[in-house]
């Protein structure tokens, strides 16, 4: 009977979930890792059959420069859609403002993997296959494309419509393997490999901007006369459409500082998992990094939760008369709900898991696999503080906060490893997740209360209507983090 009434109850459950935006988007985010990470799987698995070890190799090296140069350009601009956008909604400058973004960041993301592939040619690796126009044209052209992919991604976050993400991304990892069949079969080599992965990404684009966006009807073409956007943005504010919180500026020395801190946030959020197996490398050889890399894709299971709800909550918190502190507590229940059973299965059945890739690697990384369990929590409570000082412009403090966990992680783990193994990483990661989790808690000061507009407030009742969306337990925290923080600040 029990059960019979639960699994009644899943409709309901569902409905709710997809009503929530928040909900929808963290689960749509999280999707689109899965998706990606899945697929990807299926994309290597294949040409490790279908391509020489030597193809392989440096077709993979060629999309990890493209994929790099992309991260280190597209990180700053994605979080400035997510702040800027909803500001425009439903006017050409929604637009104008994508188009601008997306341009110039796509233009420095191929000038700088252009500028790279003549360092990169004094490799005799790199040398074979830059060994013409073309091969740096697909390339530069690579590059750019998937800069745009996530430009367009963050544009869908940016709406609450993270489903068109998971679309996208769904589309660019089928196509990959599409296309790499048809490449393999043709026997373009390496260079095959290497336009299968640009040319997927050259379709998301093509699809993203020709068919998802416009759908989502939010922007107008820049020759819209005035006096019909004047009329339009007078009608969507009779329906009471969401407003955001600051109007569009256009760029200035303050608005470049804002991007820069928006992008050092984020490269000090994404660095960690790339750096570490050329630390672990370095320090402990290639056999103690096939075990560290195995064990850290198995635990970006805890690290995919937070980060995918955190983006949620970035969407949600920037808009005009959104509720910063009950967003706040919903994430971390969300967190909650969906980390413990993830961290539970896998300290449980770790070991039998990594057992399946062999039996030394159930010995070398069950510990450090159960390190990476318990350091979800921590940074968890880091990666919401984050966004939290995104939305209340204390991009100082989130770029310190992000960064230092980076040096931290990296110095202590540098230093570990030779005594402990790859659990030294764990250890070093683990340490400095708290500390960044402790570091953190002033940021949760920053959280106001309701700002509630005169359409929202009932007509009849009290005003403590509000109070009741909110967890007691965790808000009990907040209002602790926030009286802390503020006595550290002022003084005995």
């Amino acid at each position: 009977m029990m059960a019979q009434f639960t699994i009644r109850r899943v409709p309901g459950y569902l409905h709710r979930a997809r009503a929530d935006s928040l909900v929808s988007n963290s689960l749509y985010l999280m999707a689109s890792t899965i998706v990606t990470a899945g697929l990807g799987y299926i994309f290597w698995a294949f040409a490790a059959h279908a391509f020489t070890r030597q193809e392989v190799g440096i077709g993979s090296a060629v999309i990890s420069l493209c994929s790099t140069a992309a991260l280190l350009t597209y990180l700053g601009s994605s979080a400035m859609l997510i702040e800027r956008l909803p500001a425009s909604e439903h006017s050409s400058q929604w637009t104008a403002t994508l188009f601008r973004v997306c341009v110039i960041t796509a233009g420095v993301t191929a000038v700088a993997t252009a500028v790279a592939v003549p360092l990169l040619r004094a490799s005799g690796n790199y040398r074979l296959f830059f060994s013409g126009a073309p091969p740096v044209l697909v390339a530069v052209v690579g590059a750019a494309a998937w800069t745009l992919v996530n430009l367009l991604g963050a544009t869908f976050i940016a709406a609450r419509r993270a489903g068109r993400l998971l679309s996208i991304q769904t589309l660019v990892s089928v196509a990959k393997i599409l296309f790499v069949v048809l490449l393999a079969a043709a026997g373009t080599g390496a260079t095959g490999l290497v336009e299968a992965w640009v040319a997927s990404a050259v379709l998301g684009v093509v699809v993203g901007v020709a068919w998802l966006v416009p759908r989502m009807g939010l922007g107008q073409r820049p020759g819209l006369r005035r006096r019909e956007a004047a009329s339009a943005d007078f009608r969507l504010l009779q329906k009471r459409r969401p407003r955001h919180r600051r109007a569009v500026a256009p760029p200035s020395g303050d608005s470049m500082r804002h991007w820069l801190g928006q992008h050092l946030t984020s490269a000090g959020g994404v660095l960690v998992p790339l750096v570490l197996p050329i630390l672990v490398v370095l320090r402990l050889g290639v056999t103690q990094n096939a075990y560290f890399y195995i064990t850290e894709m198995m635990g970006a299971a805890f690290f995919m939760v937070s980060p995918s709800v955190a983006q949620a909550v970035f969407a949600e918190g920037v808009r005009a008369h959104s509720d910063l502190r009950g967003v706040v507590v919903k994430a971390l229940r969300i967190i909650a709900v969906m980390l413990a059973p993830a961290m539970a299965v896998m300290i449980l059945c770790g070991k039998f898991i990594l057992g399946l890739f062999g039996a030394s690697y159930a010995v070398a990384g069950y510990g450090l696999l159960v390190l990476l369990a318990i350091s979800a929590v921590p940074d968890a409570v880091s990666n919401v503080a984050v966004v939290v000082c995104r939305v209340t412009k204390q991009l100082g403090y989130s770029t310190a906060l992000n960064l230092g966990i980076l040096v931290m992680t990296l110095g202590g783990a540098w230093f570990l490893m030779p005594r402990m193994g790859i659990t030294g990483v764990g250890v070093a990661w683990l340490g400095a997740q708290t500390i960044g989790a402790i570091a953190c808690l002033p940021a949760y000061a920053h959280i106001h209360g309701p700002v509630v507009s005169s359409a929202m407030i009932p007509r009849t009742g009290g005003g403590q209507a509000a109070a009741t969306q909110f967890d007691p337990g965790i808000a009990i925290l907040i209002d602790i983090a926030r009286q802390q923080s503020l006595s550290g600040v002022n003084g005995p």
